[in-house]
């Protein structure tokens, strides 16, 4: 009852703007909503076109920074690309889906209801946060017996990066 359009925060629109995910609004890749209430940008998770879950960001500096509003497991996804990007958060999944699926993990452990999902990519390219490239290491040594599977290094997060520096950085994983 507290998820409003987007577009009813302007501080909300200028968040995603910043972390390179309005697009993924704009195109309706991804189901954005503001929880006016908790003060957060809200990411729509689904199954089958049908939500059942979602993940918050807080706007405010609030604690926790992002809020899990259901306990499915499942995994944010956004996107339709056969390469899937393993991911932290939605932000971050959100701003590779113009050319990948980007996944989010909502941190930085897989649960065994992330498998059949992974398992349905061509390919999978972990990228965590530099801090938590030994925990990347660790994701692609589990998965890499369930679908073809690579690491990618990052100096800097994906949503942080300028859409050139994004394009280059993943151009050379994607085959």
């Amino acid at each position: 009852d507290t998820f409003v359009p987007l577009s009813r925060s302007e501080k909300a629109v200028s968040y995603l703007k910043r972390v390179n995910a309005y697009r993924a609004y704009q195109e309706a890749w991804a189901d954005i909503r503001y929880d006016f209430r908790m003060d957060r940008v809200v990411y729509l998770i689904k199954q089958n076109n049908r939500v059942i879950d979602a993940a918050g960001r807080g706007l405010a500096g609030q604690k926790p920074k992002w809020w899990r509003y259901g306990k499915s497991g499942y995994p944010f996804v956004c996107g339709t690309g056969r390469v899937g990007i393993l991911l932290e958060d939605c932000a971050s999944a959100c701003c590779v889906s113009d050319v990948f699926s980007g996944i989010a993990l909502l941190g930085t452990n897989l649960l065994d209801t992330h498998l059949p999902i992974l398992k349905g990519y061509d390919k999978v390219l972990v990228a965590l946060d530099k801090d938590a490239t030994v925990k990347g290491l660790q994701l692609v040594r589990k998965l890499q017996s369930h679908v073809s599977t690579g690491l990618i290094v990052l100096n800097k997060d994906l949503k942080d990066m300028t859409n050139d520096e994004r394009r280059d950085t993943l151009k050379k994983y994607a085959n």
